[in-house]
């Protein structure tokens, strides 16, 4: 082998292109552009290129696999990055999958609505998804309007009920407003009565009881006029949990279990009193998003929620309980977190990323949040254990 120095700005090899930065490297190949596209996205850039510039180029990559007729391939390997958790962020994700849907290709657009269900699994990565396929410039057409429906009438109403009311509004849209522009359509009384309690709220729609419907619908023109006025709520949480509204969700079989349900959680908006909340944590497997904000200093109702936490919540709020004093040395919520955060199958179910728990370490170990004013005394065998995970 030559001992010649071969400068940066010169190729080793024929096949080697020049970066961004004025020196050479292997081709990237659009399929694996992709793949670093939903595994990185686009939030930091790289050192050499701009953010905007490299998800410009990565919407290319895909648009250029799309007319090579390998669209379907993508949505493949974007449902199955999705499924497997390969990804610390859903952005990318729904960035993809809208761009496949609004392709002009027909195969492919079909089979990125036919996945909606599967990649769309929680309000937060569908509201994602309308927001950039909104973006993209076109109006709702019938293809994502029927997409959008399917998503809300094949789910049954247990799950779907937990689902619009812990996660009420994302990206700038709420349920009400993805109805009214999706105008689904079903002959199930429970997903009749929670779409009207959507719509209506929950002192219409139980008036409404006695009026048999389907649910309420809107002609295209009025969608797209609807579209066009809804307000810009802002509220955009990447950590989202997946694994409940389902698991640990009250079985609802009668309208009048549904309408129990939907009661308790517009009273627990208003309530003061925490062992009232306990209570309904309990018996209703309410959340903390149902949970007023007030009322989010208090330990017990923090303990109670933390006995089915879902794992990216419990993760998350971490800074949180540590700040009130619920874990402490050797108490038995501090063992709780420490042998869920040592369970790695449990891990991999909920799709922790490892990313996200490196993220979390280094946040709770510095005993502040980068945001807001939360301090908490770090707990040395939490510290631990996020370092183990």
């Amino acid at each position: 082998m030559s001992g010649e120095t071969i400068p940066q700005s010169a190729p080793l090899h024929a096949d080697q292109v020049q970066n961004n930065a004025g020196g050479f490297a292997w081709a990237v190949d659009d399929m694996q552009r992709l793949r670093r596209f939903l595994c990185l996205g686009c939030e930091g850039g790289t050192y050499y290129q701009g953010e905007k510039e490299l998800g410009i180029e990565n919407a290319q990559s895909i648009l250029k696999l799309i007319e090579a007729g390998r669209g379907v391939e993508v949505v493949e390997t974007i449902k199955t990055y999705s499924v497997e958790g390969r990804t610390s962020k859903q952005n990318p994700i729904m960035f993809a999958l809208a761009l496949c849907a609004k392709s002009s290709d027909l195969k492919t657009k079909q089979a990125a609505y036919g996945s909606l269900a599967e990649i769309c699994r929680i309000p937060t990565h569908l509201f994602m998804f309308i927001k950039y396929a909104r973006a993209l410039g076109q109006k709702w057409g019938r293809a994502q309007r029927r997409a959008v429906a399917k998503w809300y009438t094949e789910q049954n109403a247990s799950k779907l009920a937990m689902a619009v009311t812990k996660y009420q509004n994302r990206e700038g849209y709420t349920h009400r407003d993805v109805l009214r522009l999706s105008h689904p359509k079903t002959k199930d009384p429970l997903l009749c009565f929670l779409f009207d309690y959507i719509t209506h709220g929950l002192e219409k729609a139980t008036e409404n009881l006695s009026k048999p419907k389907e649910t309420t619908s809107e002609t295209e023109a009025a969608a797209d006029k609807q579209e066009s006025q809804i307000a810009k709520l802002n509220v955009n949480d990447n950590d989202d949990d997946e694994d409940e509204g389902g698991r640990n969700t009250t079985k609802l079989v009668t309208i009048q279990d549904l309408k129990q349900f939907l009661e308790v959680v517009e009273k627990a908006k208003t309530s003061t009193n925490d062992q009232e909340l306990v209570a309904a944590i309990k018996q209703h497997h309410l959340v903390r998003e149902h949970m007023p904000t007030a009322m989010l200093k208090s330990t017990a109702i923090w303990s109670t929620l933390l006995e089915k936490m879902p794992l990216t919540a419990m993760i998350r709020n971490l800074g949180k309980m540590s700040e009130i004093n619920l874990l402490t040395e050797n108490s038995d919520a501090e063992k709780l977190i420490i042998q869920r955060l040592q369970n790695r199958e449990q891990l991999q179910r909920a799709r922790v990323h490892p990313f996200n728990i490196l993220v979390a370490l280094e946040t709770y170990r510095q005993g502040h949040g980068f945001k807001g004013k939360l301090t908490w005394n770090v707990s040395a065998n939490v510290q631990h254990a996020l370092e183990e995970a």
